[in-house]
């Protein structure tokens, strides 16, 4: 028979608020302060209405606000002041609804000249603030570990010092292919570039253990209440 899809929605799902006054606001979701409350670690990415050509012709005066999670990169909130903002927190209702990451929204390709290339702007944004932005994910994907492997510090510690035969605490790019492999995880040269590019902070050509132990941190499975 038919469906009542009335009867399956979620009546206590919190409802997104449009105020058309001048000029409009909208908003959905958490802010940065409820989202602390809860337990998140947040960013918050921004972005003016004039970064974007139909802002900056029509009405340059406005924000958007997309407030993410700095571990998943998924928009928990949005926030919008400004001209159709009413109209475009609906949009941003479906970021949050759907746990879309800031990764997909600078993956969609939005139609030109339309307010809706703000949200592109604020994820670009919150990307710059986070450790691990969108230029790892391609990294992660590649390492992502299996869960029954344990990377524990000690086994990190163990690889990354039998690699280091000078003792200086710090691997090259050919070192770093090395430990990989003695991980049993062949990654090209281009990947090997791409993590010392991005971990290397003081450009020296290098990178210490911590910064290699945090890019296992972050692809390690999260372990059961039970096991800690």
């Amino acid at each position: 028979g038919d469906v009542d899809v009335g009867m399956e929605a979620n009546h206590d799902d919190p409802l997104s608020i449009g105020v058309w006054t001048i000029p409009e606001m909208g908003y959905y979701g958490l802010t940065k302060e409820q989202a602390e409350k809860e337990g998140y670690s947040v960013v918050e990415g921004t972005a003016r209405f004039d970064q974007c050509l139909r802002g900056r012709v029509f009405a340059p005066d406005g924000l958007c606000k997309l407030v993410v999670d700095e571990k998943e990169g998924t928009v928990l909130g949005c926030h919008l002041i400004g001209k159709e903002a009413a109209e475009m927190v609906h949009y941003g209702m479906a970021l949050v609804k759907d746990g879309t990451s800031i990764f997909e929204i600078l993956q969609t390709v939005y139609t030109a000249v339309t307010f809706h290339e703000l949200f592109k702007e604020a994820a670009l944004d919150a990307n710059s603030k986070l450790d691990f932005g969108v230029e790892w994910q391609e990294i992660f994907g590649i390492l992502q570990s299996e869960c029954d492997v344990d990377f524990s510090e000690e086994y990190l510690r163990e690889k990354f010092d039998a690699i280091d035969e000078d003792g200086s605490g710090e691997l090259d790019e050919d070192e770093m292919r090395a430990l990989f492999a003695s991980m049993g995880r062949t990654v090209s040269k281009r990947v090997i570039a791409n993590i010392m590019r991005l971990s290397d902070e003081d450009g020296n050509g290098t990178i210490d253990f911590g910064e290699f132990k945090a890019i296992f941190d972050k692809i390690a499975c999260p372990r059961d209440e039970d096991e800690e």
